[in-house]
């Protein structure tokens, strides 16, 4: 079987964010008003859309000046964030509620819905046919991200177990399949396309997506300060984000050849078929569903209650609107 790594040079790039509480600490830096903007996402299906935007130069093509960070997770892209290391970046919900919580950020569109790329997956001949059967199990999850928490808040009390019935190890997404066919572990929750991998090795199934019980959105996030400074160069990115996304809906097999290619870049010798089977489960939707804010509502209060965060935030004024609505009336004007 083949070992799927990232090459060591983007690894040991995303693994240069600290922790979020020392980085609230130094405090968001202070953008200076005609530099690029930095844009932080995790190199995985999670940044879809700034990986497309990247590769097509959609931002160029709107006029915005941007440059690109990659990251190992969503929780790397908020401390750099919060630190003012990267100006916007996409993560997954916990990191951004957390994010919100504690530091100055907010909301400016929705990168993508995922429910449908995160997954639980089992080996595949260790007879785990539902969540029940992890009981007593090693189970792999990234401690700290969107889709542990989840894992472990939601799905696992839907089939009666509690985090303690299973022996969770801290894994990073990447080495998934590699400690799954090392019999390391039993099963994992993790993202695509490593998913895809493990099932087209024969070496895991899929137990069970997310998209039955979490809306689990990923997150377009500012910092306010630089919202506040260089709202012009924001709108303009949103300007960008928007035209990937119109990309993406009218081009899906260009787009998914991309996300192969960049995949393939990152030493992830994986066939076209098996990428594209994976981004055709990526929801890339920027807009704020109805059921949003009562979403994070309910994911705060989680967090709350573990004492992860002190206060509640008003998702009526952190989960902006303004921003992606005079995007959207820029280019109809344009048009």
């Amino acid at each position: 079987m083949k070992r799927y790594h990232p090459n060591r040079r983007m690894l040991l790039g995303a693994l240069g964010s600290f922790p979020l509480l020392a980085a609230l600490r130094a405090g968001p830096a202070r953008a200076a008003p005609d530099s690029p903007l930095t844009l932080g996402y995790p190199a995985n299906l999670i940044g879809a859309g700034a990986i497309l935007a990247e590769e097509e130069k959609m931002f160029e093509k709107v006029g915005a000046r941007v440059a690109f960070q990659k990251f190992n997770s969503g929780v790397a892209v908020r401390d750099a964030l919060v630190s003012g290391r990267v100006e916007v970046g996409v993560m997954n919900s916990t990191p951004f509620v957390v994010g919100v919580a504690k530091g100055e950020l907010a909301g400016i569109a929705v990168a993508a819905y995922a429910g449908k790329i995160v997954m639980v997956v089992g080996g595949k001949d260790r007879g785990i046919k539902t969540i029940a059967d992890l009981k007593g199990r090693k189970v792999a999850s990234q401690v700290g991200s969107g889709t542990d928490h989840v894992f472990q808040s939601v799905i696992l009390p839907k089939y009666g177990l509690k985090s303690s019935d299973i022996q969770i190890i801290n894994v990073k997404f990447e080495n998934h399949v590699s400690a799954l066919a090392s019999r390391s572990v039993d099963a994992y929750a993790g993202t695509e396309p490593y998913s895809s991998i493990a099932e087209h090795e024969g070496i895991g199934v899929v137990v069970v997506d997310y998209s039955r019980f979490d809306l689990t959105p990923v997150m377009l996030a500012v910092n306010q300060p630089v919202l506040e400074q260089k709202r012009d160069a924001v709108v303009t990115l949103l300007k960008g984000w928007l035209e990937t996304v119109r990309f993406a809906r009218e081009q899906p097999e260009r787009a998914a050849r991309i996300i192969w290619r960049f995949y393939q870049s990152t030493g992830y010798d994986v066939p076209e078929a098996v990428i594209r089977s994976a981004f055709g489960r990526v929801d890339l939707n920027p807009d704020y569903v109805p059921e949003l804010a009562k979403y994070f509502t309910e994911q705060a209060q989680v967090l709350i209650d573990r004492k992860q965060i002190a206060r509640m935030p008003d998702w009526d004024k952190e989960l902006l609107r303004g921003p992606i609505d005079e995007a959207r009336a820029a280019l109809a004007k344009a048009r």
